[in-house]
């Protein structure tokens, strides 16, 4: 999945394992890898199939700790 227009809300360390990423407000966590890069875009590879993902949608990226999950940030899924 290719993504635009990213807000990351915490340090780039986090993105150097693997994360849970969601590509609807409705959709299930999917493990996967965030591949940022320097022009405020970033390329998913997602560990399971998911059925759907279209250009427009958003594609949330998140960890879980000790209190749960946390929102790391996002962006919007493009062509």
């Amino acid at each position: 999945i290719k993504l635009k227009d990213l807000n990351i809300l915490t340090n780039i360390n986090d993105f150097k394992n693997d994360v849970f990423i969601k590509v609807r407000s409705t959709g299930k966590l999917i493990k996967g890898k965030v591949n940022l890069k320097k022009d405020n875009t970033a390329l998913i590879n997602l560990q399971d199939f998911e059925d759907g993902i279209s250009p427009g949608q958003a594609c949330v990226f998140y960890n879980k700790d000790k209190f749960g999950l946390k929102v790391l940030g996002g962006g919007w899924i493009k062509n």
